[in-house]
């Protein structure tokens, strides 16, 4: 009977466990979103590693425009349309934005917005006042197979990685730094490309 009772018990304490760690998980998720909700505009330093391969970015928000420098190419999203310009080759490629995309390198403006997204958030530990918050897409939500490993600073809900994996292709993005924007983003320049090719994927 005492066994009974023991188990019981360890079970109710774990499922306690269970239930303050998602908790708290999302209160993390909250706090960043809510951080990068207040910023109007800002700009973000951040490192990409992929596999050997590491390289240094920036990236702009303004509303919801964006600009991203990542090596050779450039990334510009007007509200509605996504530029993406390969100097190196000398190409604009032009596409539509997924709303609903949280990768860093796609959609900027949504990158930590994991609020009310169909992501589900459980906490894989904290301790020394840093976070790691495990994202993976909800079963039913349509997002792609994969997820999102978090680091946060938890004294200041700052972000400080994103790794992504993507049926086992990582990438994992390193935040270097986030500073208000000084200046507002300038409008795409379509005459600065004219002698690109344009190839529309829209």
């Amino acid at each position: 009977m005492k066994k009974i009772v023991f188990l019981v018990g360890v079970l109710l304490f774990s499922a306690l466990g269970t239930t303050q760690a998602a908790g708290r998980a999302a209160e993390i998720v909250a706090g960043v979103s809510a951080a990068f909700r207040a910023m109007k505009s800002y700009s973000v330093d951040f490192e990409v590693t992929m596999g050997e391969h590491r390289m240094a970015g920036n990236y702009a928000v303004c509303g919801e425009t964006y600009r991203i420098v990542l090596g050779d190419a450039e990334v510009w999203f007007d509200g509605k349309t996504r530029h993406e310009i390969d100097n190196r080759r000398k190409e604009v490629t032009l596409s539509n934005v997924d709303p609903a995309d949280r990768n860093i390198l796609n959609n900027p403006v949504r990158a930590f917005d994991f609020i009310d997204s169909e992501y589900v958030p459980s906490l894989l530990r904290e301790r020394d006042g840093e976070a790691v918050v495990l994202l993976e897409p909800a079963g039913d939500s349509g997002m792609p197979a994969g997820s999102v490993t978090l680091v946060v600073a938890t004294a200041t809900m700052r972000p400080r990685s994103l790794d992504y994996d993507f049926d086992g292709e990582r990438v994992t993005v390193r935040i270097l730094g986030i500073e208000p924007l000084r200046k507002a983003l300038p409008a795409f320049d379509r005459a600065a490309f004219a002698a690109y090719e344009w190839i529309d994927f829209r």
